[in-house]
């Protein structure tokens, strides 16, 4: 059974036309601007994570430096203090004792001495040392200053500066500094 092609038909499928190249290239550029759009916005949100993920890594560590810190500083008392003078000057190491207990109203000292200083990997590590026991407290800690003022001896001053890269190889710092009241 043959079909009939009727003069509508045989006219409609004269008018179908087809693209032009360049309304395809047209098409094709369009499509490359807005894929080349959502790339360079991926790679920016991409690139802001790991730069933001560095740095919180960075301020974790500073910030985990300075509670252990002011855990062992706050019971220290400025007679007890060792190699930071309270003359105003800025010292990169601290030596101290804390309070084992108390006999007779007087204060019984640890016959331990603990020290906070930089060594380890690179001299970038925070080292907390009591007696013999040495433990890493944070990395990535590039300076360590110790101040006491003359006119207030009881307060000790402690600035900390991180430095660290991004995955990239750009270098991120931050800087910490808080007091600490000596009480014994």
């Amino acid at each position: 059974m043959k079909r009939k092609i009727g003069l509508n038909s045989l006219k409609r499928i004269k008018n179908r036309q087809g693209l032009s190249l360049v309304e395809v290239m047209v098409t094709v550029l369009l499509f490359l601007l807005v894929a080349g759009a959502l790339y360079l916005s991926a790679s920016a949100g991409q690139n802001s994570w790991q730069v933001n993920s560095a740095q919180i890594g960075l301020q974790s560590e500073l910030r985990k430096a300075m509670e252990w810190m002011k855990y062992d500083l706050i019971q220290a008392g400025p007679s007890s203090i060792l190699d930071v003078p309270a003359t105003g000057a800025a010292y990169t190491t601290i030596t101290f004792q804390i309070p084992s207990t108390v006999s007779g109203g007087n204060i019984v000292w640890d016959s331990d001495r603990i020290t906070f200083c930089l060594g380890g990997t690179d001299g970038t590590q925070l080292l907390r040392r009591k007696g013999a026991d040495i433990k890493v407290i944070a990395q990535n800690v590039q300076t360590l200053q110790f101040t006491r003022q003359v006119a207030a001896s009881d307060i000790l001053e402690v600035a900390l500066t991180g430095q660290t890269a991004d995955i990239k190889g750009t270098p991120l710092s931050y800087q910490l500094s808080f007091q600490v009241k000596l009480r014994n």
